[in-house]
């Protein structure tokens, strides 16, 4: 028996699964579902027919479920910036973009900001998937880019 941290959209933090590593991708998708599986940081899908031994997926290892086959992430910093993501991509990788390619950040101005979503009390974390914030019916995430002393005490 193995563990595995599970992302889902509409759940910003994992759930711990417990699995076979000789049971099939599948049996982490709902019967008649059309989703699909990544493994974390992985653009490419799971074929669901494999055994996670088959596939690669080790014990404690993040994956995440859903139907969006690509999530467009919308970055709001003087005006809207859109880039495509994998739905098992981190909000880290998401910074990384944000913060180089859009923000054109120095190393001290990265650490002064972080990632969130629309009038949300909180930062999102970094191991958060961009396919956890997808809201049902869409494969869009819309984030905002924002000083992190706004969420300090």
């Amino acid at each position: 028996m193995m563990e595995l941290f599970v992302h889902t959209p509409g759940e910003e933090h994992p759930d711990i699964v417990e699995v076979e590593e000789t049971a099939v991708v599948r049996t982490l998708v709902a019967e008649g579902d059309d989703g699909r599986v990544w493994v974390e940081e992985s653009e490419e899908e799971i074929d669901l027919d494999l055994t996670f031994r088959a596939a690669g997926i080790r014990h404690h290892q993040h994956v995440h479920r859903g139907r969006c086959h690509q999530i467009e992430v919308v970055v709001r910093w003087n005006g809207n910036h859109n880039h495509r993501y994998a739905p098992a991509t981190t909000i880290a990788t998401v910074e990384k973009w944000a913060f180089h390619k859009v923000a054109h950040f120095s190393d001290e101005q990265e650490a002064q900001h972080v990632l969130a979503e629309p009038g949300a009390d909180h930062f999102l974390e970094g191991s958060v998937h961009v396919g956890s914030l997808v809201k049902p019916g869409s494969c869009t995430v819309t984030l905002d880019l924002l000083p992190r002393s706004r969420f300090e005490g």
